[in-house]
């Protein structure tokens, strides 16, 4: 069963203040997994957000630097915020509020870049690449994404997301999950 929006923010909320990155990846694997099932703007970055906030509290060197901790506090009040706008069903607001969260992420990043890909696209990547394995068509993929289909396709490959993937569905499940989108 699909999380509302703002249950969505509350359990990313108690993961971050918990620094739970489990939890977080959880919550991660559904927002990718209702992403593929209904596309919704809020619900994809929330996947991004979730994917990155994972990779920063697995990091100690975010802490160390103090700079994590006010990430943590900045993004948990933004999350309440975005928790309040989706229980009014104020897509612009809670739209506006994530972006504030993804950008106060990537500004962290580039603070402290040590690859070539930022973390935010890294991310962006990444959940591209589990739709596209989950049946999304490359060019949908990308496009939902925001990321080039050859990166992509580069990307899928070099990680055998398609290899990866556990859940595999008969026709008669798609057809289900068909007939449940449609109905």
């Amino acid at each position: 069963m699909a999380l509302s929006l703002a249950e969505t923010s509350v359990l990313i909320g108690s993961a971050l203040r918990n620094h739970d990155v489990r939890a977080m990846r959880k919550i991660n694997s559904r927002c990718v997994g209702e992403t593929t099932l209904r596309f919704q703007q809020p619900t994809y970055n929330y996947a991004l957000i979730t994917y990155v906030l994972a990779k920063i509290l697995s990091k100690p060197r975010y802490f160390r630097q103090g700079k994590g901790k006010e990430l943590v506090s900045a993004v948990d009040k933004l999350l309440r915020d975005g928790e309040a706008a989706a229980k009014e069903a104020d897509y612009a607001t809670l739209l506006s509020t994530q972006g504030k969260m993804l950008s106060s992420m990537e500004k962290l990043d580039d603070e402290d870049r040590r690859f070539v890909k930022g973390i935010l696209q890294k991310a962006k990547l990444k959940i591209a690449s589990t739709l596209y394995a989950q049946g999304i068509s490359l060019g949908n993929a990308s496009e939902i994404a925001g990321a080039d289909k050859r990166e992509l396709l580069l990307y899928a490959g070099q990680t055998m997301m398609f290899d990866r993937l556990k859940e595999k569905k008969s026709i008669e499940e798609r057809m289900k999950e068909l007939r449940e989108i449609f109905s």
